[in-house]
């Protein structure tokens, strides 16, 4: 077999998470050395399994040599391999029909500062509804324990709770806030990814080449979709549809990874 060198951009440990994660979070470990050999990892692999499971994202079940254990994804492990998203959890996660509004007043001259707080609100997946107003469903206690700037003083910040007295529909407060438009293309262009899936007979040549762009894809995803609560998402939502695509094209990952660690 011959070793697929591809620019991951990631750490060849976290590569090997988001395979393991992809095949159902657990091989044996013949089938992790596999894995490992031909997805081009780098290291030795019992060295790094153990870096894993020191650092909590794995756990080696069994005795004996690496090849006689069974290597499982812990739920660290697969919050890492999905890039630190739940999609499923967080369409099932409820809303007590509240917005989180953060509005900030920071001199144009501040630059670096406004650049950070605006990456920072957008690393929790607040939409931006207009100047310095943004907006999220959920409560801001992970937002604000982020905000360790000494020179952001409180009167450049205001946190408010509130709920639409206007007239304005919870619908359009979603398609003001967040660029679904684009979000609906990066989807499209993803389910087509998706189906380009290799059958369960190709060689890691060609599951490795679909893994790199299907990685990256999945990426982007992830960077644009706020992943709100069901009863927010809007009509033509390819949320749900391209997450249950993924999981069949995973399944057959799973089972090309068994034929292949057969050898």
């Amino acid at each position: 077999m011959r070793s697929v060198r591809l620019g991951w951009g990631m750490a060849g440990s976290l590569r090997f998470l988001f395979c393991l994660g992809a095949v159902g979070g657990e091989l044996t470990g013949a089938a992790a050395r596999v894995l490992w050999e031909n997805l081009s990892m780098e290291g030795r692999l019992g060295q790094q399994l153990k870096r894993l499971e020191t650092a909590g994202k794995i756990v080696l079940l069994g005795e004996g040599r690496i090849d006689q254990r069974v290597v499982r994804i812990t739920d660290e492990g697969q919050r890492v391999s999905l890039a630190e998203i739940d999609p499923p959890a967080r369409w099932a996660r409820g809303w007590d029909r509240r917005w989180r509004i953060v509005a900030f007043d920071i001199p144009e001259s501040s630059t670096a500062l406004r650049t950070r707080l605006r990456r920072r609100l957008h690393a929790c997946r607040f939409g931006w509804l207009q100047n310095s107003v943004w907006l999220s469903p959920d409560p801001v206690e992970e937002f604000r324990a982020q905000l360790v700037e000494k020179d952001l003083v409180p009167e450049s910040l205001t946190l408010l709770e509130a709920t639409t007295v206007g007239g304005e529909s919870n619908d359009a407060m979603v398609a003001s806030a967040w660029d679904f438009t684009a979000l609906a293309k990066s989807y499209g262009a993803y389910l087509d990814i998706l189906r380009l899936c290799p059958g369960r007979t190709r060689g890691w040549e060609a599951w490795a080449k679909w893994l790199y762009i299907e990685h990256r894809a999945w990426r982007q995803i992830v960077r644009l979709d706020p992943f709100l609560p069901t009863e927010l998402l809007p009509s033509g939502y390819r949320g749900q549809q391209a997450w249950a695509a993924r999981s069949e094209a995973m399944a057959v990952l799973a089972s090309a990874v068994a034929r292949l660690a057969r050898g």
